[in-house]
């Protein structure tokens, strides 16, 4: 639903052009009274007039606004939370009914509100203890994704149902993606945030004008001009996995702030993952379901190493404490960790989903997650637990799983900015005439002519975004039988210099973008295949029996796609031949990623590690036991290898122990290349060295001789040393490189 700028002048009393001042401001756009805004953009207007207590307009023809039933101080007290976080404003009757009574009211009389004068406080209303809302035994699952993050909880029984978070109004029907809410950030005016961020320790006044997250956020950069992009974080995940990513914000006061690399944060710096939790936290814990969780799962993808997942849980820890009101000694019982991995919990929920938890035996299980962001792999057992196992007899279920892996840029957005890019590239003339530039993706390169097609500016960014949204249509539908485009697809495009142009006409070879999309597909599909193998060989004394069936679940929205379901059915002839040379006799089935039908108490594909994480719980019914990991550290996530004739050949594996010294190359040169990719495709030996996803290094010694060797050992899941020597008990000139 839209409404026009004139309404939204009427209903508040203003001149509708300085309606479209405030616009400009905060970077909505409107070109006229007559242009339609969103809700969420209509909401921050209002806002925005409310509280800089905009002149009213005197004109006889203007309808005056109606003076509020409420007081002033009781509306304060129940538009708390709308004012932080857009949540709908509560219902008079919680300062009324002796049943009820409200946290604010408490805190106001406990000093804790120091924008309220305790002694004007209208002596009828009642107070809440807040620790009288306290769940015990409540559990909140948190699936924090790269581009969606999704929130479920479980309290007093075994339902587990998911939260909407950045919807502040709960009577709208629920909605499929009301629970995919998007991983963003819109940073406003962010230096007020945070001085009401610090003012206090619990529940802050924060604004939710000051700094929007989640769907208002999203909605918001689709409808803002190129000025504003940088002050929207949408990698949020992406930088604190990337150990060596440093980002730059530029709110809409024009303030810069930098963020360090995710592990350089301190107490006192700009942590965005701290707000984002702090924002969750407010809409899982407030007085219309009147609770308040202490305890929270995680999720983390197969490949995150221990300082990473740590300084997540550290981050989330501090955000939802500030969210909470202030609950005395109870807070230290707030507890956050780190779930099962992201695929195992996806396979604890769909293994039950499918009915395959009913029969008593093991189930092999391949879970081939296919996100906005990247593909994980995972593959394990499902079986039921050993009653007369003293570690397992507390369970109905155990899940092995011991081997993992993934594709890094195999994503459906990155696969949305692949086919843009290929869309750039075929229009580089009218785009160079028109000085339009574009971004360089992930595992794309640079191509002849592109030196001013090509950059890092916010205008070629947003290029980027507007084309991928064009082209969401085209992968996003349930079959590639007819073109779409018609050849021509338009979009509106900046220069770097100049105002937006629109509708800039692109021309578009839909078989060319298929092709893109079943060959990218296609590599990742083998590499899971390759990985089962490899599994396989790697834990045959641990699987200890005969696998006569292997049940493949897709997971993730891209995995709805009908180009996975028809690669998949042309692999698997195939490699069922490829499983018979292993003397594996083992049936292949596939299953859909979960479908709820709209019944949101139940998961689909994207919701499923959410419920899976409480399903897999400390203290539940299912035990997962975790093989992916060396001592408290996951395995490495590269291969490292050398070029042999055009192909990757692997020297050490995601395999090879941790300090383990292995010969990599003679001492004879000064300078060696050291090839890493992420693929499992280099198992094969089989890899194109100038396959996308195949980086290569530089490196240097200072001991050459020809009697001696290049040692290598990795010392962490993203790093490794190397040094010269004659054997592991004389290595000189040890360096260590870290990969990105």
């Amino acid at each position: 639903m839209r409404i026009k700028i004139k309404e939204i002048a009427t209903k508040l009393g203003v001149a509708p052009e300085d309606i479209l001042l405030v616009c400009k401001k905060l970077g909505i756009v409107a070109k006229n009274s007559n242009t339609s805004i969103s809700l969420e953009s209509a909401s921050r207007i209002v806002q925005y007039v409310n509280k800089y207590n905009m002149k009213k307009t005197t004109s006889s023809q203007q309808p005056q606004t109606k003076t509020s039933p409420l007081s002033p101080e009781l509306s304060k007290i129940l538009s708390v939370d709308k004012i932080r976080a857009n949540i709908v404003e509560y219902d008079e009757k919680i300062l009324k009914d002796v049943n009820k009574g409200s946290w604010e009211v408490f805190a106001i009389l406990n000093g804790d509100n120091p924008n309220y004068n305790k002694d004007s406080l209208d002596k009828s209303f009642i107070a809440k203890n807040p620790q009288d809302s306290i769940v015990e035994g409540g559990v909140i699952g948190i699936d924090f994704g790269t581009k969606s993050t999704v929130v479920v909880y479980q309290e007093g029984n075994e339902k587990i149902l998911p939260i909407r978070v950045g919807i502040g109004d709960w009577n709208k029907q629920e909605q499929a993606h009301h629970y995919e809410n998007p991983t963003i950030m819109e940073f406003i005016s962010l230096n007020q945030f945070l001085d009401d961020y610090n003012k206090v320790d619990f529940r802050p006044y924060t604004k939710w004008d000051n700094l929007t997250i989640s769907h208002t956020a999203f909605n918001n950069l689709h409808n803002s001009s190129s000025e504003k992009f940088n002050a929207y974080l949408t990698e949020l995940k992406q930088w604190a996995g990337d150990k060596n990513r440093k980002l730059k914000i530029q709110d809409y006061d024009g303030k810069i702030f930098e963020l360090k690399k995710f592990l350089e944060v301190k107490k006192e710096d700009l942590n965005p993952i701290e707000i984002y939790a702090y924002y969750l936290g407010l809409y899982i814990n407030n007085q219309h379901k009147d609770s308040i969780f202490l305890e929270y799962l995680l999720s983390f993808p197969v490949t995150y190493e221990k300082d990473v997942r740590e300084n997540i849980l550290k981050s989330f820890t501090k955000g939802l404490k500030k969210a909470l009101p202030n609950i005395g000694d109870r807070i230290n019982d707030l507890k956050v960790t780190a779930g099962v991995s992201e695929p195992a919990a996806y396979a604890a929920v769909a293994l039950e989903e499918y009915n395959l938890a009913e029969e008593n035996e093991k189930n092999f299980y391949a879970i081939f997650d296919f996100g906005g962001g990247t593909t994980d792999f995972d593959f394990g057992i499902f079986r039921w637990a050993d009653e007369t196992n003293r570690k397992e007899r507390r369970y109905d279920y155990v899940i092995e799983h011991f081997g993992a892996g993934g594709e890094k840029y195999l994503g459906g957005e990155n696969l949305l900015e692949l086919l843009a890019f290929e869309v750039f590239k075929d229009n580089k003339d009218i785009l160079r005439e028109k000085n339009i530039s574009f971004i360089l993706p992930p595992e794309c390169d640079d191509f002849l002519g592109s030196e001013l097609l090509i950059s890092d500016s916010r205008e070629a960014k947003i290029n980027m975004v507007n084309l991928v949204n064009e082209l969401r249509k085209f992968w996003e539908r349930e079959s590639f039988d007819d073109e779409i485009f018609k050849g021509e697809i338009k979009v509106d495009l900046f220069p770097n210099r100049g105002k937006k142009i629109s509708k800039v006409p692109l021309k578009v070879d839909e078989k060319k973008l298929y092709e893109i999309l079943k060959t990218k597909i296609q590599k990742g599909i083998e590499a899971f295949f390759v990985g089962l193998m490899k599994s396989f060989d790697s834990y045959q004394n641990e699987i200890e029996f005969d696998i006569d069936k292997i049940n493949i679940f897709l997971a993730g929205n891209s995995s709805k796609s009908p180009i996975v379901k028809e690669i998949f059915d042309e692999k698997i002839e195939k490699f069922q031949e490829d499983f018979e040379k292993e003397n594996i006799n083992a049936e292949i089935k596939i299953f859909a990623p979960l479908d709820n039908k709209d019944d949101f108490t139940k998961p689909n594909g994207k919701t499923g590690v959410a419920f899976g994480l409480i399903k897999t719980r400390p203290g539940g019914r299912i035990l997962v036991i975790d093989k992916n990991k060396m001592g408290d550290n996951v395995r490495f996530n590269y291969y490292l290898g050398m070029n042999r004739r055009g192909k990757f050949k692997t020297i050490i594996d995601r395999d090879t122990p941790y300090n383990e010294w292995k010969v990599f190359i003679d001492a004879g040169d000064d300078v060696f290349e050291v090839y890493y990719t992420s693929s499992a495709l280099a198992n094969q030996n089989n890899l194109s060295i100038n396959d996308n996803s195949v980086k290569k290094l530089r490196l240097h010694i200072n001991k050459v001789d020809e009697e001696l060797d290049v040692f290598i050992r990795i010392i962490s899941p993203t790093a490794f040393e190397y040094g010269v020597g004659s054997c592991v008990d004389d290595i000189e000139d040890i360096q260590k490189v870290e990969l990105s």
